[in-house]
């Protein structure tokens, strides 16, 4: 058996770190790449281009389009390949990361990434979820190596709306109910190398999950004041560093593959975070793993509390068929997707049946708990 472990080079997290993030910055290089889009940009992104400018740095701000598809990556690598680039910022959320990361490794130069919400574990892993221009999940890209630097400034995190911070939990949630999956099925992790589960991945996913039910309900209420305490700062370091460093050292499974397969759909499903669609395909993955009662109900909890989507009208799906319901099963159990990891074949009527099974489970337990 061969184990692996990966995680950024170095993670910075603190109150007010923007304002000083050049001398953490400029070991890369004193010229580079820093890609943000237009709402970003206007919020804090301009401010954080003034303080590396001054700092000494020689920026070029480029403009994110606002979709992680191979066209975009390859416009932002020409502008890095003409400027002669030494490294490349992302200052956003996951679509920005992932476009960074890809342009980063295909120009052989660092990456540093500011994420502006903790809606998601993209800014830790050495991978990008690759969309169409349209925003057609088409596949993930895996990399040589991690991000070189990740700065998570909280007071941005604290500012940002609340529903992200939220998003990010869900996704984190994910993390661990993922990990022990393939723990007993022995499996390979996300790692491009074919390995299996150190026991640091393994220990910071369980840490992951620690943290989000026991400070959870603290930082979102944090968060809605924007103010920074220690039990935000918590979930920040759970939703970024070890969610992903967790996930990638540990690997996914159904979860997740239930979000991508979704894309089987148009529609309202599409209004819905990663985080969100995450969120069903935790209790998904418990269900088709056979979860007691008891199991299922904690994680169920934990995400009415927060008002995350546990059945099909959540998910605007109310009045989805069979049909189109065995399309995302379909899709979701296709070649190469993690539920590929449980351990077991996993069918198409499987996935179908569990979803049926999620969504009777919770409006079951909300119609009991309503009384």
């Amino acid at each position: 058996m061969t184990t692996a472990f990966a995680s950024p080079s170095t993670f910075i997290q603190g109150k007010g770190l923007l304002k000083d993030a050049a001398k953490y910055i400029k070991v890369y290089g004193d010229h580079g790449i820093l890609l943000t889009d237009d709402i970003v940009w206007k919020l804090i992104g301009e401010t954080f281009y003034t303080d590396l400018v001054s700092a000494g740095l020689n920026i070029e701000h480029v403009a994110f389009n606002g979709e992680s598809s191979p066209e975009e990556i390859d416009r932002v690598k020409e502008i890095g390949s003409k400027t002669d680039a030494a490294f490349i910022i992302s200052l956003g959320g996951g679509k920005t990361n992932d476009t960074t990361k890809a342009v980063g490794d295909q120009l052989k130069i660092p990456v540093v990434i500011v994420p502006t919400l903790a809606s998601n574990d993209s800014p830790c892993t050495r991978l990008s979820v690759i969309y169409s221009e349209t925003g057609e999940f088409m596949k993930y890209m895996f990399y040589d190596k991690n991000p070189d630097l990740v700065l998570v400034d909280s007071s941005v995190i604290a500012n940002a709306p609340v529903k992200f911070l939220i998003d990010g939990m869900a996704d984190a949630l994910s993390t661990n109910v993922e990990a022990q999956t393939v723990a007993r099925a022995r499996e390979v992790t996300l790692l491009p190398l074919q390995t299996q589960q150190t026991s640091a991945g393994l220990a910071l996913a369980e840490k992951c999950e620690e943290l989000l039910f026991k400070y959870g309900k603290q930082a979102v209420d944090a968060a809605n004041d924007h103010v920074v305490t220690p039990a935000l700062e918590h979930i920040v370091e759970a939703n970024i560093l070890l969610s992903g460093v967790g996930a990638e050292s540990s690997g996914l499974a159904a979860a997740h593959s239930f979000q991508n397969g979704l894309t089987a759909l148009t529609g309202d499903v599409h209004k819905m975070s990663h985080g969100q669609k995450v969120a069903f395909g935790t209790l998904l993955n418990l269900v088709l793993e056979g979860a007691d009662d008891a199991t299922l109900e904690r994680y169920l909890k934990f995400e009415l509390k927060f008002g995350l989507p546990t059945t099909l009208a959540d998910l605007h799906l109310a009045d989805a068929s069979d049909a189109d319901l065995m399309k995302v099963a379909e899709l979701t159990t296709q070649t190469g997707e993690t539920i590929n990891n449980m351990g077991f074949k996993v069918t198409p009527q499987d996935v179908f049946e569990g979803i049926k099974a999620v969504d009777l489970f919770s409006k079951a337990y909300q119609k009991i708990h309503e009384k």
